[in-house]
């Protein structure tokens, strides 16, 4: 299954998991600063949802620019895709409080930087090379959202990385929420685990206060809309053999 929408990690080293920034640039540099970006065996993960600030600080440009670098310099530094970046790179747009965020997106960088382009075209080919998912060997699955319902297979799995943009099992894995009339259920979660192979599973993308378990699933809040901010701090070595040994392993940040 390897492919280079899909992160395999071995059953060794450690993994920081960050779930939705939104153009926080400060959460972003404290996250790093808990990562040593010189041990191979130490990786980063940031799932998605790197863009698109509610507030009038929006330091998305800033982030992006950086990661774009990190992930070019460090092989373990890894970004997944989000809803917020496949929405630029599919044209479609995203509302929010009233605003449209992809408009809003582009006015940045006009402001910022002068020009719309060439940066807007360089940040989505950033955005493409973008993975889907992160799979540790102690049984870990982590993507922004999902999992897909429409799942019921290996082979149903894998259409995914053939797929363009607009394949509706990635829509799944981008967009779903546990708690909406059209979401998934635990069974759902239970299910997609069993057939890919892996024990728990490690989301962002729902707004949730500091970390909520629903099923075999863990959906972290490390930044946006939450007031105590928490991240995963994973020994890819240790046996993972219930959601309490994930718990352990959580971090907390107050502001």
């Amino acid at each position: 299954m390897k492919n280079d929408k899909l992160i395999e990690l071995p059953d060794y080293g450690r993994l920081i998991v960050v779930t939705d920034l939104h153009g926080d640039f400060d959460d972003y540099n404290h996250y790093l600063s808990l990562w040593d970006k010189n041990d191979p065996d130490f990786h980063i993960v940031f799932t998605g949802d790197l863009i698109h600030s509610i507030h009038e600080d929006d330091k998305s440009l800033e982030i992006l620019d950086d990661a774009i670098k990190k992930s070019q310099k460090y092989p373990n530094f890894h970004t997944l895709l989000g809803n917020h970046e496949w929405a630029h790179i599919v044209n479609r747009n995203i509302y929010k409080n009233g605003e449209d965020l992809l408009w809003k997106f582009t006015n940045l960088i006009s402001f910022k930087k002068g020009f719309v382009e060439p940066s807007l075209t360089n940040y989505i080919k950033f955005f493409k090379t973008m993975p889907y998912f992160l799979k540790t060997s102690n049984g870990l699955f982590i993507s922004h959202a999902g999992p897909s319902d429409k799942i019921h297979s290996i082979e149903a799995f894998e259409k995914i990385f053939y797929g363009d943009y607009l394949n509706p099992i990635l829509d799944d894995f981008l967009w779903n929420r546990y708690d909406s009339i059209y979401g998934y259920t635990k069974d759902d979660i239970t299910r997609f685990l069993d057939i890919i192979d892996s024990k728990f599973m490690i989301v962002g993308h729902n707004v949730v206060e500091s970390y909520k378990v629903y099923g075999k699933q863990m959906i972290l809040a490390s930044s946006f809309q939450t007031r105590v901010k928490t991240y995963l701090d994973l020994d890819l070595s240790k046996e993972i053999t219930s959601m309490k040994d994930i718990q352990r392993q959580l971090k907390f940040i107050t502001d």
